[in-house]
């Protein structure tokens, strides 16, 4: 059991963050939450306290885990009117478990360094039944006091721990090329058993892959089944993670041309026009992602802001036209 003088607040109860609380609450930590019914249910019936806000949650907590969706939830819970920071105490410590950009995880460290508290990159690797039976892989950066002060909660969750150093953007990198390994082996996978089924070699075909691949057996299982209807990661949520690998890569003029591959089974398009008439696809979140297999990488200024841009040959410079926000990232193709 660990200290039990040590009060954890758990943020986001989701798919991944229910299975962390409760490692957390049945290793003894004294639990608070903001989530509530039926998520926090069981917790509160085995002694966790419910909390009205993220500010009300992290004034009694000595270490914050959060378990969110994005960026802007991240940013809303830590530094919004009753978020965490306007009630953490100095020293408290905060885990970041939620995939964000690695940018974000360089301005939390910042947020957190004024106000006198600490920021730790907590990044996990694991499906939902991983983190219910504390079997995780955590990705923690920070300063080494830091993680010392949060170690014991994030051990609860995690059968392994990677330790990167302290800056807090090598977390989310190594996150993020993570989930994209996995994202193409999960589209590899379901080409090659297409092709396997259409030529009479489905069965053999995925024993052999067991065999090659014995960590994978229930995405091989599933696969090969058709058997998608106990997703463990939403189609948003992966659209999500798409779109931050694009960004991340770009910000170190990579072209990941990959993406562009299995980003088309899961991207919500509508179609709009650049100046000069040219058909373009926009991303409602106004980021626009290539899917052109003969895709050239192209930089290319507008009104002082540099652009990487995924295109084809034809036109790239004036397709850029309708870039408009200099915090706007533009990824173009031409179907």
């Amino acid at each position: 059991m660990a200290e039990t003088n040590i009060s954890v607040a758990c943020i986001g109860l989701g798919r991944l963050g229910a299975g962390i609380a409760h490692n957390v609450q049945r290793a003894g930590f004294r639990l608070r939450s903001t989530d509530g019914p039926p998520c926090l249910t069981p917790l509160i019936t085995s002694g966790a306290a419910l909390a009205r806000t993220p500010r009300e949650a992290a004034h009694a907590a000595d270490v914050v885990v959060t378990s969110l969706m994005d960026d802007a939830s991240v940013l809303d819970v830590v530094n919004g009117a009753d978020g965490v920071l306007s009630g953490m105490r100095p020293g408290a410590v905060h885990a970041g478990t939620t995939t964000t950009s690695p940018n974000l995880s360089t301005r939390l460290t910042e947020l957190h360094s004024s106000h006198g508290s600490e920021y730790v990159a907590a990044n996990v690797l694991g499906r939902p039944d991983a983190a219910a039976a504390g079997k995780l892989i955590t990705l923690l950066a920070r300063k080494p006091e830091a993680i010392a002060r949060a170690r014991q909660v994030i051990d609860t969750y995690s059968a392994r721990v990677i330790l990167l150093g302290e800056d807090p953007a090598l977390a989310s990198s190594m996150k993020l090329a993570g989930n994209f390994f996995l994202a193409g082996l999960l589209e590899v996978i379901g080409e090659a058993f297409a092709f396997a089924k259409r030529r009479g070699v489905l069965d053999p075909f995925s024993e052999m892959l067991k065999a090659f691949l014995p960590g994978s057996q229930e995405y091989l299982d599933r696969i090969r089944s058709s058997d998608f209807g106990r997703a463990g990661f939403t189609l948003d949520a992966g659209l999500k993670d798409i779109l931050l690998i694009l960004d991340a890569a770009a910000e170190v003029r990579l072209l990941i041309s990959a993406t562009g591959r299995f980003s088309q089974r899961s991207l919500p398009l509508t179609p709009v026009r650049s100046r000069d008439g040219c058909d373009i696809t926009r991303l409602r979140t106004e980021s626009l992602v290539c899917r052109s297999r003969s895709a050239d990488y192209h930089r290319c200024r507008n009104s002082g802001m540099e652009v990487v841009t995924l295109a084809r040959r034809i036109r790239p410079q004036t397709v850029m036209q309708g870039a408009r926000k200099n915090t706007e990232r533009f990824y173009l193709f031409t179907p």
